[in-house]
């Protein structure tokens, strides 16, 4: 017996490491904390004025690809595709009208749901730095596999309510991607985006390559 004791604690030892990281892990403000620093630190993110960027959208089971052109700053957004033989799709938030045009349905403007998801977006510092001032709540649900990576998943609980679940990598701290749900015209549609390919701009780095899914429907957004 002495020798299946002795087996027995050399095993649990060998294992002590894997139990203990299932045990303590990181809270929400210790794994956004260490994304920032990963992108180039609050410092960093706080210097930046504007981002403009441009690239393509391929959405692979409709054969459509398309060029994008965005650009944000605090409380501004827009983002212009331009889809072969369809033409331009625009989308903006000005700080106070949130809006699109399309060679579909001409212009419109957006309210509800719609207008409070582009007022998000356009928080700039604060979708950057995942401040507090911009959530109800932030958790730490635990690890998880996502994008192919160990993740620490933290639920985040947005001013409006929203819920989003955010992925960051354990080994680099970088964010991988999110799911969570969104309005739109047709309904609530629940997205998951995996951010890949993050490259250095500047003083911070970002993901060049994002991949959303809603349902069967894949959408990959490749920066330049």
């Amino acid at each position: 017996m002495h020798g299946v004791t002795r087996s027995a604690v050399i095993i649990a030892t060998l294992f002590a490491p894997f139990v203990a990281v299932a045990q303590t892990a990181p809270s929400a403000d210790e794994i956004i904390a260490r994304h920032v620093t990963a992108i180039g630190g609050k410092d960093a993110v706080l210097r930046i004025k504007s981002i403009r960027n441009s690239g393509t959208l391929d959405m692979p089971a409709a054969g459509i690809t398309a060029t994008i052109e965005a650009a944000s700053a605090p409380n501004r957004s827009f983002m212009r595709m331009t889809i072969p033989g369809i033409g331009d799709i625009k989308y903006g938030y000005d700080g106070t009208v949130a809006w699109e045009i399309t060679p579909m349905k001409g212009p419109r403007i957006k309210t509800d749901q719609e207008k409070i998801a582009a007022q998000e977006d356009a928080d700039f510092y604060g979708a950057l730095l995942f401040s507090k001032e911009r959530y109800q709540s932030t958790e730490t649900v635990g690890a998880a596999d996502f994008g192919g990576e160990k993740t620490w998943q933290v639920k985040t609980v947005l001013k409006s309510g929203k819920v989003t679940n955010e992925f960051f990598s354990v080994a680099s701290g970088l964010r991988v991607g999110s799911t969570t749900s969104q309005e739109s015209q047709s309904g609530t549609i629940n997205v998951i985006t995996v951010e890949s390919d993050y490259k250095q701009f500047g003083a911070i780095k970002l993901p060049t390559r994002n991949e959303m899914t809603t349902g069967i429907q894949k959408v990959v957004v490749t920066l330049a």
